[in-house]
């Protein structure tokens, strides 16, 4: 029987310093495991925009003429903890599930999330034609692969996730002109937001640098709720000195959700619940801004003068409602368990119906207006939607996830690479993101003819490195460095 033997394939450019972590932590985890390995380090030669997934094919082209028989795909900027198990497995498995670092960096695990450290036998890999080369920059060449392992109808595992819907009927939003006017008759200064929604697919917009949707949006400085392309809801508003508070979500699947915030400006805090869990919270300084002047929020209205270009909402909206009250953590879960009774009835854990200014139950409407529940006339008018039923089906959805091996990396520090402080850190980034969703998803694109099949490369160098290793003993590590 033929011995296993790993390659570990590194893509790199520029990272000496992480290179020289590297190299003795995983040849020595790998030797305390008895695992036969070679190293694999594939070094982008050419100043084109760093191109991770060609790298790989590289590497997993020479692992295969290595004898080979799987891989690990290996950022070098993540060092193996003791529980991390590099043994052979028998169908792509992701290992990055946990992180540790000794500074703030932290790495979200969220379902689609492929990327890291992935073990793929070869056999595997050439199955689904590898990476696809056309990845420049950073980002969702991860994605990709992870598309055409369902494309391959891999057995993945699967993870059940909460539906929260009930028997009711929402307004339908068309990402375009729809939207709901509300009277802004009262002040915010301690209050509740809720909002029940589910978001339509992402349509990325070729023209624009981000795609956010704005969900509801008061004038003046953007303050509300929106849902961007990288799928995280977040709640922003403004201090009278102009510093901007946001509150995000992790990543998130389109799907029923419910958001409340909560604001207290005497203590000086805001609070982000999604589906009664407390998600992120922050404090500020001064006060914040006043919208006492405004004569309107809106529902699913992009406005105009919004600063970061956000799009209509494209979905539907269930319920929304607006106390003058910093709800409690006990009345924030008892609203939400409660939600199919409606927010204007009080009941055990809910004890401040009498705060309401607005609350809308999207039964409550007719084809021009949107009818007030709190009591206080507030009635909305509706621009351009379409009223649906939404029906409870099931409790649970199957969610397909990769297959997975529990496993703690460290994370050596690095620039930031993503999406931060309201942007891609690289065009290039918005670029791959309107190759997946635009092409990739919808069937554009034939993975057939882009791969490690169709692998186009040339070699700069190609030698057998020493590196020093634990102890000092010299490591033997391939080192090809190629322009692509």
């Amino acid at each position: 029987m033929a011995k296993n033997k790993i390659g570990i394939v590194v893509p790199y450019r520029n990272r000496r310093e992480h290179l020289n972590h590297f190299i003795p932590t995983i040849t020595s985890h790998l030797k305390n495991q008895k695992i036969d390995y070679e190293i694999i380090i594939v070094e982008q030669a050419n100043d084109k925009p760093f191109n991770r997934g060609k790298l790989l094919n590289v590497g997993v082209e020479r692992a295969k003429k290595l004898k080979c028989n799987y891989v690990a795909l290996h950022d070098v900027d993540m060092l193996p903890h003791e529980d991390v198990d590099y043994s052979i497995v028998d169908r792509p498995t992701h290992l990055a599930t946990k992180f540790t670092s000794d500074h703030k960096e932290k790495r979200v695990i969220f379902d689609g999330y492929f990327g890291g450290v992935t073990l793929f036998p070869i056999m595997d890999y050439y199955k689904v034609n590898g990476y696809s080369n056309e990845y420049w920059g950073w980002g969702y060449e991860d994605d990709d692969l992870l598309f055409r392992c369902k494309e391959n109808l891999f057995d993945f595992n699967t993870k059940q996730t909460p539906i929260k819907t009930i028997n009711s009927a929402g307004l339908e939003f068309n990402g375009w002109d729809s939207e709901v006017k509300i009277p802004m008759k009262f002040g915010l200064d301690n209050y509740t937001i809720l909002l029940s929604f589910e978001p339509y697919k992402i349509d990325c917009r070729e023209d624009l640098d981000i795609d956010e949707y704005s969900i509801f949006c008061i004038p003046g400085f953007d303050t509300g709720f929106t849902f961007n392309a990288f799928k995280r809801y977040k709640f922003e508003t403004f201090t009278t000195g102009k510093q901007c508070i946001s509150l995000k979500s992790t990543i998130q699947e389109e799907r029923r959700t419910t958001l409340m915030v909560v604001v207290d400006s005497y203590n000086k805090f805001i609070k982000l619940y999604q589906d009664n869990e407390l998600i992120d919270e922050a404090t500020f300084e001064g006060r914040l801004m006043p919208y006492h002047k405004q004569k309107f929020m809106y529902l699913g209205k992009a406005l105009e003068e919004s600063q970061n270009k956000r799009r209509p909402f494209k979905g539907i909206i269930n319920q929304f409602a607006i106390w003058n009250h910093s709800l409690e953590p006990g009345q924030v879960k008892s609203v939400y368990d409660n939600l199919q009774l409606g927010v204007t009835e009080q009941f055990e854990g809910y004890t401040t119906p009498h705060c309401l200014e607005v609350a809308y139950d999207m039964k409550a409407s007719n084809y021009h207006t949107l009818y007030d529940l709190s009591g206080n006339g507030n009635n909305a008018k509706i621009h351009h939607c379409n009223r649906v039923a939404t029906h409870h089906i099931e409790d649970f959805k199957e969610v397909p996830i990769p297959w997975r091996r529990e496993s703690t990396f460290k994370l050596l520090p690095h620039t930031d690479n993503g999406f931060y402080e309201n942007k891609w850190t690289y065009t290039e980034t918005r670029k791959n993101q309107l190759k997946f969703y635009n092409r990739v998803l919808k069937g554009k694109t034939n993975w057939r003819r882009d791969g490690i099949e169709n692998l186009k490369y040339k070699v700069v160098s190609d030698n057998k490195l020493n590196y020093a290793g634990k102890d000092n003993q010299p490591v033997e590590v391939n080192y090809i460095s190629v322009i692509i």
